[in-house]
């Protein structure tokens, strides 16, 4: 095996500049307090501060041949001097920048070689990275968008053939106050029976009520202790393909679909559609902007402002180095649930000082750190961010979605006047 000649920064630096870089040479990261003081040379990456800062380093051979690894400890008889490469990236759990004159940092990504040329070649691939990783936002086709629809309107046509009935646990029943018990029949005696039947939630096909669905209508008893479950009143679909009413005890505050807040679908109808959807002028333009694709131009138009990480995600550009290889997966997730939002109706569902609540999980992770968009406010507006968390808190439905009778009204496969309004 033949080694370089020098093994120093100074032929690392040479060997970056002779392949254009720019080499910056000051302290490295440390990934602990404790860690020696060194010297590196930084080269700046794609992202917003992120750096490769190249080294020089103990190493030794891998497992296979020609791969090199970092020393754990010395000392290590196959340990050599040689060079690492590692990608720096600012996190927003780190409390200062990576220019500052001491940096405490982890790398987001690490390569070994005893030959600077190798070390430039990890270089210059890092530099494309976000290029590499970058996706275009997918969107449903629109044939496809429209025969899923015009499933839809056909099943909420007819929806006034589905049976509904009410069935009360008695166990349930036995342990509400009289109080509580008078509630309880004053809510069932006012079931709105059409608007139900209209805006149960549908399948992904459009045709058929959503099997696994309990839509929660109101609170009837609530939980013991804050995080706990309450006793609601609820709806689900029944063997059969009715509809039926009855009690549950579930906690509402991890429920995506709550009626509580939007009793025109269910109990006191609405007088108009602007009731339902929102009086927002702009609101066709902000649909077109998110069935296109471009969902910050559409938040823009909605006064919603995001964190970076939304941001890129929703720009189809990779969250982080770290985690480049979900940028497939979280965009188009996030861009699907983005056709189907109204964010001009946000404003009125997040209050100052709430903690955010999920829209939905984005995919990946386990059930401590889910990676989702969060809804809550800054600044006095609202405000979506992206985060990994355990969160059970979620923001219902109904809150941050479109009324898809929208679309229908649009496309002209339903009218205003056939949908469930005071009349």
């Amino acid at each position: 095996m033949v080694f370089p000649v020098e093994t120093s920064l100074t032929a690392a630096v040479d060997a970056l500049r002779r392949s254009g870089l720019e080499p910056v040479v000051r302290q490295a990261p440390r990934q602990w307090s404790a860690s020696p003081v060194e010297p590196g040379a930084w080269v700046r990456m794609p992202g917003e501060e992120a750096y490769a800062v190249v080294t020089v380093a103990d190493i030794r051979p891998g497992e296979r041949v020609g791969d090199w690894e970092q020393v754990d400890a010395l000392p290590d008889p196959a340990a050599v001097l040689g060079f690492t490469a590692a990608f720096y990236e600012r996190r927003q759990s780190d409390a200062q920048p990576l220019e500052h004159g001491d940096p405490l940092a982890v790398p987001s990504g690490q390569f070994h070689s005893v030959f600077p040329e190798d070390v430039v070649a990890a270089v210059e691939e890092w530099a494309q990275w976000e290029a590499t990783w970058a996706v275009v936002p997918a969107l449903e086709p629109e044939g496809r968008r429209r025969a899923r629809l015009q499933r839809l309107a056909t099943s909420k046509l007819t929806s006034d053939r589905v049976p509904v009935d009410v069935a009360l646990d008695p166990a349930l029943l036995s342990v509400l106050s009289e109080r509580q018990l008078e509630d309880l029949d004053e809510t069932v005696a006012g079931l709105f029976l059409p608007g139900i039947r209209w805006w149960f939630p549908r399948d992904r096909t459009g045709g058929r009520l959503a099997g696994r669905v309990q839509v929660l209508l109101r609170e009837i008893a609530p939980p013991a202790k804050p995080a706990g479950k309450g006793i609601w009143l609820a709806v689900g679909v029944v063997p059969g393909g009715g509809l039926r009413a009855g009690l549950t005890r579930v906690a509402g505050a991890a429920a995506h679909h709550r009626w509580d807040r939007m009793p025109q679908y269910w109990q006191s109808p609405a007088t108009g559609v602007d009731e339902l959807w929102g009086d927002a002028p702009n609101a066709g333009a902000v649909v077109d902007a998110l069935l296109a694709g471009h969902a910050m131009d559409a938040l823009d138009m909605c006064g919603v402002t995001t964190d970076r990480a939304t941001a890129r995600v929703l720009r189809g550009l990779p969250e982080s180095f770290r985690l480049r290889e979900w940028t497939d997966k979280w965009t188009t997730n996030a861009t699907a649930l983005m056709a189907d939002a109204a964010p001009w109706r946000w404003a009125g569902s997040v209050v100052d000082g709430q903690r955010p609540r999920r829209l939905e999980t984005l995919g990946g992770f386990g059930a401590s750190r889910r990676p989702g968009l969060f809804l809550g406010s800054a600044s006095g507006a609202a405000h979506l961010t992206f985060a990994q968390s355990g969160s059970p808190l979620v923001a219902p439905r109904v809150e941050w979605e479109r009324d898809l009778d929208f679309d229908l009204v649009r496309l002209g496969l339903v009218t205003p006047g056939q949908i469930p309004l005071r009349r």
